[in-house]
């Protein structure tokens, strides 16, 4: 089936250079997802020009095939219809008036824009949170990307645990895991085959990088994250359910023995 491709709607917001729009996605609510949405799309060139079309014709698939030739965009008319028809009304830019009409919503634009403010303020000051508690040794020495990112997420999503206590464990497990490979590399510890936290914990350990404290406070993440994310346990044969405390617990341990870990690095004993 052929797409229209909309490679250019993923630049970064405007406010931001090293975090892409992407992120915010992630951690925020189904309301702020479709503001953020509706503030790239409507960035986009070929959208813009959708949209504008749409507003003096009145009708969606003229704006489709004026937009198509306009922007020499090779996909179907019906493609570019369908596409930004679908994105246009979940991020509330376009109105659904029935019987195939549309018309672009207007007068809203300092509510939308007042989200996206409140989803950027509150990504910054999970940042800023996080800095504080794990200090600045810590977080300079873990990788900004891979680690440091998604312990701001699985922070920011303990705000919705009660409704999804699954996915601060997911990403403050995605962190741990990235931790150890970036540890396993600092000490040219070839862990490739160790999947998952258990297996990179075991050759760490093994190769006297990790002390035994330290090993079973990972193992605990570890399996607290098996339960969350892998499924039927085959030793139960059910699902674990998750409680929200477990997933507090969880974000928070995840901080501290990265804080502590990179402590014994530097020859202090921390737990």
């Amino acid at each position: 089936m052929e797409k229209l491709s909309l490679v250019p709607i993923t630049l970064s917001c405007q406010r931001l250079t090293f975090l892409p729009c992407a992120v915010y996605l992630v951690t925020s609510a189904r309301k702020q997802k479709a503001a953020i949405l509706r503030f790239v799309l409507e960035q986009y060139p070929p959208y813009k020009t959708f949209k504008f079309r749409l507003a003096l014709t009145g009708l969606a698939p003229e704006a489709a095939a004026q937009t198509r030739a306009l922007h020499e965009i090779r996909a179907h008319r019906d493609v570019i219809l369908s596409t930004f028809v679908d994105l246009g009304t979940y991020a509330n830019s376009l109105v659904s008036e029935g019987a195939g009409l549309y018309r672009p919503l207007e007068g809203e634009a300092v509510d939308y824009l007042s989200i996206i403010e409140e989803v950027i303020q509150d990504r910054e000051t999970a940042e800023l949170h996080l800095r504080r508690r794990m200090g600045p040794e810590a977080v300079d020495w873990i990788d900004q990307k891979e680690v440091f990112n998604h312990l701001v997420i699985a922070y920011q999503r303990l705000a919705l645990a009660e409704e999804d206590s699954r996915a601060p464990i997911v990403h403050a497990a995605n962190a741990i895991e990235s931790f150890l490979s970036q540890l396993a590399s600092l000490h040219n510890l070839n862990i490739q085959n160790a999947n998952g936290i258990n297996a990179k914990t075991d050759k760490l350990f093994q190769a006297n990088y990790l002390s035994t404290k330290h090993k079973f406070i990972l193992k605990y993440l570890g399996h607290v994250r098996n339960a969350a994310d892998h499924g039927i346990d085959q030793e139960i044969g059910h699902n674990w359910e998750i409680s929200q405390n477990t997933a507090i617990e969880y974000v928070h341990i995840a901080q501290s023995i990265i804080v502590d870990i990179v402590a014994y690095l530097n020859g202090r004993f921390v737990v």
